[in-house]
């Protein structure tokens, strides 16, 4: 949450290490990826699939897991409804939330008319907004996902979305606390997709292939990702912020075609579901 408004203060380190301008952000990640790489190298032992596959078949050596290929891991997904409903909800709210976030400094940089400093003190506050609502009610959105249940919590996490993409497209330029809330309402709509969908991905295949489903969700949804980015773009040239929006609201109906399809087969399924 903090993360963002660091963008002003790096500016001015690049700029004295003779970068272009915003340079200093890149030197900024490149340095905390780091220090998050030394630390997972160093700290995470023993590594935590290990120890759970130790503790669930007694005491024996760490052994790494049977592999499993991601093409049969995501059949196996697909094949239930709940594991399709799950893919998909990952898939089109990581996809919906960056094809929003990451035009929207872009947005408010293009037409705010106030200095450089000023438009990045915004930017990032309006994105640190946007990380709370993604990650700082995620508790609360797992209560709910356990609940009220899996596909109750994707259907918030949809309409979310939706009211995000209303509420942020229709904001001009300089209209930070407008933009704020939408973006808010985006970050907290991820996180009713993500949470609920990643527990029916997990849910929907064996322990064993667990991790290569996740995995291989988590691939999908950042190749959604970087698409909605790249296409965001060349969408914000032609029909500004509101045609980008216009677009994400679209990837949320097959999210919806999908829900209604699999609510009927989790309706008789364990609670939770």
């Amino acid at each position: 949450m903090l993360g963002p408004n660091l963008a002003g203060p790096a500016d001015d380190a690049g700029r004295a290490l003779g970068l272009p301008a915003l340079g200093g952000a890149f030197v900024l990640s490149v340095l905390a990826f780091a220090v998050v790489a030394a630390g997972a190298l160093l700290l995470l032992r023993p590594d935590p699939l290990l120890l759970a596959r130790r503790l669930a078949t007694g005491d024996g050596p760490l052994q790494p897991a049977p592999r499993t290929g991601t093409p049969a891991a995501l059949r196996a997904v697909w094949a239930t409804p709940g594991g399709r409903l799950g893919l998909c909800a990952v898939v089109v709210s990581h996809s919906v939330m960056v094809g929003l976030m990451v035009m929207t400094p872009v947005h408010m940089g293009a037409g705010s008319g106030g200095t450089e400093g000023t438009t990045l003190r915004l930017i990032g506050l309006v994105i640190s907004v946007h990380v709370a609502g993604m990650y700082l009610f995620s508790p609360a959105v797992g209560w709910l996902a356990d609940r009220a249940g899996r596909s109750a919590t994707v259907a918030v996490g949809g309409l979310l979305l939706l009211l995000a993409g209303l509420v942020a497209g229709t904001a001009p330029p300089g209209a930070a606390v407008q933009l704020g809330i939408g973006l808010f309402l985006l970050g907290l709509g991820w996180s009713c997709g993500l949470v609920a969908g990643s527990t029916l991905v997990t849910e929907a295949v064996p322990a064993a292939v667990r991790p290569t489903a996740q995995g291989a969700t988590d691939l999908l949804m950042g190749l959604g990702a970087a698409v909605a980015g790249a296409v965001g773009g060349p969408l914000l040239a032609v029909g500004g912020f509101r045609l980008v929006a216009v677009a994400a609201a679209v990837l949320v109906l097959p999210l919806a075609a999908v829900w209604a399809g699999s609510r009927r087969s989790l309706l008789p399924a364990t609670p939770g579901r």
